[in-house]
């Protein structure tokens, strides 16, 4: 059954699918690095952004402008409709295709979010979430994807046969 917080009456919260929180983490620091990770569900931004918005809203964090990098998504309008409010949204042709960065705020704050790419393992996702998470630690995507990687239950062994006699 789906999680009770997450309906009013027969009408779903935005920030959540199928009663599950967007997938999305943030540092309670500032500084330089990653400020968080994201686990979007597919490359379709029209669906996905709006409710990473929404989440975000929930914590505090008003997304004004969302840029992307235009291969790794499928494009969407210049302005996106979130509830009752518009957030720009723009792309770009290089950089890293692992993050987006939001601006926020009346102070036009800066984050920047690794994305973890749809598909991917969910124990894989979640160690990813966590250290890019983490206060204090200024990684790069690459270096968040890398460590995430390396967890001893990530590696798939051989299971022993046991053989009569």
């Amino acid at each position: 059954m789906a999680d009770r917080a997450a309906w009013i009456g027969e009408q779903e919260l935005p920030g959540f699918r199928g009663g599950i929180d967007v997938r999305v983490s943030l540092r309670t620091d500032a500084g330089p690095g990653l400020h968080g990770a994201w686990w979007p569900r597919s490359t379709d931004l029209a669906v996905e952004l709006p409710e990473l918005v929404a989440a975000l809203e929930r914590r505090g964090v008003q997304v004004t402008r969302f840029t992307y990098p235009f291969a790794t998504w499928h494009a969407v309008p210049r302005k996106l409709a979130v509830g009752d409010r518009l957030v720009r949204v723009g792309g770009f042709a290089t950089g890293d295709p692992q993050l987006v960065s939001l601006t926020c705020g009346p102070d036009a704050q800066h984050l920047e979010l690794l994305v973890v790419p749809p598909g991917t393992e969910a124990l894989f996702s979640a160690r990813a979430l966590r250290m890019a998470a983490h206060p204090g630690a200024a990684l790069t995507a690459r270096a968040v994807l890398t460590a995430a990687g390396k967890h001893p239950a990530l590696r798939t062994g051989e299971i022993p046969v046991q053989t009569a006699g």
